[in-house]
């Protein structure tokens, strides 16, 4: 009897470790850029079969604390009138703008998605109302949206963590005006434990792979200096960062032991958007932080690649591995940051 009172107590007590080591780590699953199927500049929609994929992918969310991706486009009703381009521009195929009917927002609940970003050059496609639908819609989801100029609060173990976003476009927290994103993240970074970073920026497309520390320019825009950037977010207390908008791949680095992912590329953009080389291939980035202080401690890398017109599945030839381990030794060559064969990512120091 004595002898299993002991182990019973050995078991509790080993449980209790298991219970305290994972409150002290916080486990985030991020993704680059969502478009689920659009009204506009033509109809192409999601049938049974592609939602159906989109579903499996749930199994690589599960677990997490945080899982967090860059929706690009809008909510939209029948009645919600596109802005951005003109007829005849989006029958020449000149004009993109991404207005995905309301019901599909269940395809990101049924993945797990519990924070996107609403922060980039296509929410405001179908104007305010538009972009205040999303947020609704988002809301009654239970899906935490960041806004523009504006960040949200996420519970994880009763801690409170902030999310905010910084994009190029009008209303936005501007990823060009570093001084002030530094005001805004120290102001964040004393109100709250840890600070998540977002950013949409950089030029975009097949040659926009690699990150420079210089001012990257598209369209005639500024879209950031992004290592300048992200090296300032985290020199004002942000803890991760987290870059979309290229629509490809791009480096990791870890800076101050916190991870810096400048671009994860598309992970679900449905019928739009071109797919073939890098702008197929996406990952499911995964990242532990430790909950007290932010550093990072481990992260791995889940290759995905877009299927049929653009649905997400695992990627069974693991490209994007290959492809971020690359761009990681060759952007960063004095980062301690190393990445497996295998996925793993981990720091040298």
């Amino acid at each position: 009897m004595k002898k299993r009172l002991c182990l019973s107590l050995t078991i509790s007590f080993l449980l209790g470790l298991v219970t305290a080591s994972s409150a002290q780590q916080i486990v985030i699953r991020a993704v680059g850029d969502i478009m689920v199927g659009s009204l506009t500049p033509r109809p192409v929609l999601p049938n049974d079969m592609h939602l159906n994929q989109a579903k499996k992918m749930r199994n690589y969310f599960s677990g997490a604390d945080i899982v967090f991706g860059n929706l690009e486009g809008v909510f939209v009703e029948d009645n919600t009138p596109p802005q951005k381009c003109s007829e005849s521009s989006r029958k020449a195929k000149k004009c993109y703008e991404f207005g995905m009917p309301s019901p599909l927002a269940d395809i990101l609940v049924d993945m797990g998605f519990t924070v996107l970003s609403i922060d980039n050059n296509h929410t405001a496609d179908y104007g305010d109302e538009g972009y205040l639908l999303t947020s609704d819609v988002l809301e009654e989801k239970n899906i935490h949206a960041i806004p523009k100029a504006g960040h949200v609060v996420v519970r994880v173990n009763k801690q409170k963590i902030a999310c905010v976003a910084f994009g190029f476009t009008k209303n936005s927290y501007l990823v060009t005006n570093i001084k002030h994103a530094q005001r805004i993240v120290t102001a964040l970074s004393k109100r709250y434990a840890i600070v998540i970073v977002s950013f949409h920026g950089g030029k975009e497309g097949k040659d926009a792979q690699h990150v420079k520390d210089e001012m990257e320019m598209f369209y005639g825009e500024k879209r950031g200096n992004l290592i300048a950037f992200a090296h300032a977010v985290i020199d004002s207390g942000a803890d991760l960062v987290l870059g979309h908008g290229p629509h490809v791949l791009r480096a990791l680095s870890c800076y101050r032991d916190r991870l810096i992912a400048y671009s994860l590329g598309n992970f679900y953009t449905f019928g739009q958007f071109r797919l073939s080389g890098p702008a197929g291939i996406g990952a499911i980035l995964e990242i532990l932080i430790d909950a007290q202080n932010g550093h990072f401690i481990r992260g791995k890398i889940i290759p995905t690649v877009q299927i049929m017109a653009g649905v997400p599945a695992y990627d069974p030839k693991k490209q994007a591995i290959g492809i971020l381990k690359e761009l990681t030794q060759t952007d960063f060559p004095d980062s301690a940051l190393r990445i497996s064969s295998d996925g793993m990512v981990y720091s040298e120091k």
